[in-house]
């Protein structure tokens, strides 16, 4: 089991490396989750993304235990389709993470599961991942999926439960997940999952609070800092 630092949704953010090297530092903690949407934001130039792609990549050969997903922003690139913030930019970028940073779709320690917008019943039934055994067999099974299997509105990539209703499947019964993707003004506890996309912003004014969470995957409690 383990002490995760949780780095959410960046979007040209280079500062959020700051702040994570900074926690990490200060804190006992066993590596850092980052929950994708590195690629894209509003009103961004091609020097930004080549800062915040260096800022990324000396993170990355500092915490080489750091696990990264995929976010819908880098899966909208590989597979040629469109989303808000789009650029010839962060398509060279999406590219270029997918090959170094090698990324997953979710990642399990212990009692938590992180992903970058949930693992809900609707998408493991409709994808033929209910005979899942268990969260581990899950997991496993939604990382060997294609790029493609993802571009629904019920995947672990777009999913919205802060905004309707989704039911968790049994595989993740008495699991915390972690997810990205909605914008939230307060890292936010709804039944089992916890939302902490809370440094997007809202054309490019501060929407959120910018706290990331520490968690515990043995007790799935969390700090923020």
């Amino acid at each position: 089991m383990s002490k995760i630092l949780v780095i959410p949704d960046t979007h040209l953010k280079p500062k959020m490396f700051d702040l994570a090297d900074k926690i990490l530092s200060e804190h006992e903690i066993d590596y850092a989750v980052q929950l994708g949407d590195n690629v894209d934001d509003f009103y961004c130039y091609e020097n930004e993304y080549r800062a915040h792609e260096a800022r990324m990549e000396k993170f990355y050969r500092e915490h080489p235990e750091t696990v990264w997903l995929f976010g819908n922003h880098e899966i909208s690139y590989l597979i040629g389709r469109t989303v808000t913030g789009n650029t010839v930019w962060g398509e060279r970028m999406a590219q270029r993470y997918e090959k170094t940073f090698s990324p997953k779709f979710a990642h399990l320690d212990g009692k938590v599961v992180f992903s970058h917008a949930g693992i809900f019943r609707e998408f493991v039934e409709r994808g033929g991942l209910a005979d899942s055994k268990d969260a581990k067999e899950l997991i496993e099974k939604i990382n060997d999926l294609r790029f493609a299997d993802f571009w629904e509105d019920d995947s672990p990539i777009w999913a919205r439960p802060q905004a309707r209703h989704f039911e968790v499947p049994t595989q993740l019964d008495g699991i915390l997940q972690v997810v990205g993707h909605t914008p939230m003004k307060e890292n936010t506890l709804e039944g089992s999952v916890l939302s902490v996309d809370v440094f997007s912003t809202s054309w490019g004014k501060k929407f959120g609070s910018e706290k990331m969470i520490i968690v515990d995957t043995e007790t799935a409690e969390f700090d923020e800092t």
